[in-house]
């Protein structure tokens, strides 16, 4: 079983696992450390090995097998603060499978479970596929869902729900997650074909010494202070440090591989950036808003129509002896912003429900102050502090804007031509179905 982030995020479903979920973050935080050891391969060239399938293991995908690529490949980012969203951006947690257990519950008195023989060592060494002769087994997809597994196989037997619905549970987590653990050792087992022994084993020399450090950081946030400590820890939660070192290394050899092979992105210069904006002007486009500033008198049971509107006349005259607008509308005003002075958000034309009110704040000159505004429950007094007419956000604007979502939309597409020639070239078999929808 090899899963370092898939056991990690995990434990957000079970309970008592959640100071895992920072830990294994933090496993993942570790981007640029090893470009400087893998460096040493920037002369290996794009090979697969094909391999002999093992016997008995079902159909043979002619073409090979690919879902949509990993978050933390497709998105494979610049530096470390992005590899930390991609390391983030994990499968979501299977909430889903809840809805599986939904055969018939036993009779009260009887235990479906009695006569059911823990298979779970047998089933998880079964192997699920295998990626150019190496083997993938259902443990290595399950092993971010050990401890969600035993609490709901404890669950179901509580509930006298028969085995045989954790069965599908488990087996549905195994075809739904294996296409990514096909992509990922697709990545890494080509990546460690290009290289010779001692960059081999200079790389895993390199990995054990950062994953070390990774341990320092989990004893510490699990609040353990040996390794065996850790590891009975970890074993808690239906994994082991083995696994998560395993699966450091895949998650990280993979994403170094695909940084190292993508094709460069292409250059965008001012005539591009311009060139999107003028394709996408209705996402520039700005209403007309304006921002104002307002005294409001309420009228209510302890204050009546006449009070109010007498309370409204006083603030007037502080308004027209100097006095601040601030300083009035805290003295007088029970409206939202009081507290502020008076001051209104910006608001956009169509945001108020008073129609005859906002009419008066798009129409009237900025800066003066209005008359008394009687509404039906409320006095006012308004002054408009700025007004923009209906418009578009200029060029100049969001021309930065616009090449970050040039460049995302790049990072997204760039995996695709290394994606398409490895699945070419590779040899998969699985026993699954899984849909097979490689780049064209």
């Amino acid at each position: 079983m090899k899963s370092v982030s898939k056991a990690i995020h995990m434990f957000q479903i079970s309970r008592g696992h959640r100071e895992l979920v920072t830990c294994g973050r933090r496993v993942l935080r570790f981007g640029i450390a090893i470009r400087c050891c893998l460096l040493l391969a920037s002369l290996m060239v794009l090979t697969t090995s094909g391999c002999n399938a093992l016997k008995g293991m079902g159909k043979k995908h002619d073409h090979p097998v690919l879902i949509e690529a990993p978050h933390r490949v497709t998105n494979l980012a610049k530096d470390s603060d992005d590899e930390t969203k991609i390391a983030d951006a994990e499968t979501d947690a299977p909430e889903k499978a809840k809805v599986v257990a939904t055969a018939a519950i036993a009779p009260v008195g009887t235990d479906p479970w009695a006569d059911w023989t823990d298979d779970t060592a047998i089933y998880n060494s079964n192997i699920a596929a295998t990626v150019n002769g190496y083997p993938i087994l259902n443990g290595d997809v399950l092993d971010r869902y050990s401890g969600y597994l035993i609490d709901m196989r404890k669950s179901m037997r509580d509930k006298r729900v028969p085995p045989s619905e954790y069965e599908k549970v488990r087996e549905m987590f195994v075809q739904r997650d294996l296409p990514s653990h096909i992509q990922r050792r697709l990545l890494v087992e080509t990546m460690k074909s290009s290289l010779k022994t001692e960059q081999v084993k200079l790389l895993n020399d390199h990995l054990d010494a950062m994953f070390e450090k990774e341990v320092e950081k989990l004893k510490r946030e699990l609040k353990v202070s040996t390794r065996t400590e850790l590891e009975l820890e970890l074993n808690k939660k239906g994994t082991t440090l083995q696994n998560v070192r395993d699966q450091f290394a895949t998650e990280r050899m993979a994403m170094e591989y695909v940084s190292m092979k993508m094709e460069k992105p292409d250059h965008i210069d001012r005539m591009d950036l311009l060139a999107y904006y003028q394709a996408h002007l209705d996402d520039y486009a700005v209403a007309a808003n304006v921002t104002w500033e307002q005294i409001q008198v309420s009228v209510t049971p302890a204050m009546t129509k006449a009070k109010a509107k007498e309370r409204m006349q006083e603030a007037l005259e502080e308004l027209s002896s100097g006095t601040s607008f601030d300083v009035v509308a805290k003295k007088y005003s029970d409206g939202p912003t009081s507290k502020d002075g008076g001051l209104r958000e910006e608001m956009e034309v169509g945001s108020l429900k008073d129609t005859k009110l906002e009419k008066m704040l798009f129409d009237m000159p900025v800066g003066k102050l209005s008359s008394v505004y009687e509404a039906p429950e409320e006095f006012q007094l308004v002054r408009v502090k700025k007004r923009a007419a209906a418009g578009r956000k200029q060029f100049g604007d969001v021309q930065d804007e616009i090449r970050q979502k040039m460049e995302n939309e790049q990072n997204k597409k760039r995996p695709e031509k290394l994606f398409k020639k490895l699945f070419s070239e590779a040899i998969i078999e699985t026993k699954y179905d899984l849909p097979s929808i490689a780049p064209k």
